[in-house]
């Protein structure tokens, strides 16, 4: 959502497109199919990404530095996850 109003800010405000018609031609241009699918993955990664999360906190030493090991390695396997 936040990405569809940032092409409307600029289709509208900057490049001087009419608001009716960049909402029309992107209701045709988009199908259902796509937010659905779009929706179900970030569905997913976030599940995928908070799991990861827990797993990395729950192994962690209850150190200042152990939390921060934790977290990069929490990260760096989220973000390898959602290369792939």
């Amino acid at each position: 959502m936040i990405g569809l109003f940032g092409v409307q800010l600029i289709g509208v405000q900057q490049l001087g497109v009419d608001q009716g018609t960049f909402w029309s031609q992107l209701r045709s241009s988009v199908d259902w199919e796509d937010v659905r699918e779009v929706s179900w993955k970030g569905f997913v990664f976030g599940i995928a990404c908070s799991l990861i999360a827990v797993n990395e906190g729950f192994r962690a030493e209850p150190t200042a530095e152990g939390v921060g090991r934790a977290t990069t390695r929490a990260v760096v396997n989220s973000a390898v996850l959602v290369l792939i």
